[in-house]
């Protein structure tokens, strides 16, 4: 019987033993979840400080593109508005080119010199053309200050429909689309 006290002992200390791993192993769980959930708590408040980083950050590149996308359009309009000034500048400069060749042309008596100076003007027509150059149309059209510069007023007569047109062009004049590269110099009747 002795030996089955024991074993009944032995059962209730082993039975007590396990119940104190039971406690330890559960207090160790316990710490451990601990632990972990603390990690966790660390980890997600990382991960939301990055999050509103990479938002950040996100902004900046947005903007910073924006940015760029702007400049190029600035800078792109600026060099077409340079490259406008400059055709513009090169052209003004050929316009009494373009007056001595009118003139020539009227002072020239030899037919075969006359041709050869025609087909300069027609060349330096078709350059100045190929950039837009229009003459502006002045004869007998109504006098506007926007494109005519009336040097002399002359009285109509008994011709009252000639009044506030243009009778005579002195120089020709010329525009670049709805730019003026010169103002026709004019008579206008009264």
């Amino acid at each position: 019987m002795e030996d089955e006290e024991k074993t009944v002992g032995e059962e209730n200390a082993e039975k007590e033993t396990d119940e104190e791993k039971c406690e330890s192993e559960t207090v160790d769980f316990t710490s451990r979840i601990k632990d972990l959930e603390d990690m966790l708590e660390k980890s997600a408040a990382e991960s939301e400080k990055n999050l509103a980083r990479a938002r950040d950050l996100n902004t900046m590149y947005v903007r910073l593109q924006a940015d760029f996308d702007n400049y190029k359009k600035r800078t792109a309009a600026q060099l077409e508005k340079e490259r406008g000034e400059g055709i513009v500048a090169v052209l003004e400069k050929m316009l009494p080119i373009a007056d001595v060749i009118d003139n020539a042309l009227a002072m020239i008596k030899d037919e075969s010199v006359a041709e050869g100076v025609a087909m300069v003007k027609r060349e330096l027509e078709k350059a100045m053309a190929a950039f837009g150059v229009t003459e502006i149309k002045a004869l007998g059209k109504p006098f506007d200050p926007a494109y005519h510069e009336a040097i002399l007023k002359v009285p109509c007569g008994q011709d009252s429909e000639m009044s506030g047109k243009v009778t005579e062009v002195f120089r020709k004049g010329y525009a670049i689309g709805d730019r003026v590269l010169r103002h026709s110099v004019v008579k206008v009747a009264e």
